[in-house]
């Protein structure tokens, strides 16, 4: 295997992690400001009342894409097998 190839696997594999991370994660960033902007509405500052929302909207919005994501990860784990006969 030469230094492209592992190079541009590296790459792919990142770039699906960022994919399948991120609604996850804007989701928990989207809620996080939403109940901060509301803590400093109301003075009511407690990090446990904002935690628990988090939780929630990330598990429903994990809950909702798990089709999508495991496609795209089984897609990439597909092609990343196929491609090995080719490279050796």
């Amino acid at each position: 295997m030469d230094m492209t190839t592992a190079l541009d696997w590296s790459r792919e594999a990142l770039r699906t992690a960022l994919i399948l991370g991120g609604p996850a994660l804007l989701t928990a960033l989207a809620v996080g400001l939403f109940i901060g902007a509301l803590q400093t509405m109301t003075q009511l500052h407690e990090p446990t009342i904002s935690l628990i929302p988090r939780l929630v909207a990330v598990a429903l919005a994990v809950l909702a894409l798990l089709p999508w994501m495991i496609g795209r990860w089984v897609a990439f784990a597909v092609e990343l097998i196929e491609n090995i006969p080719e490279r050796f």
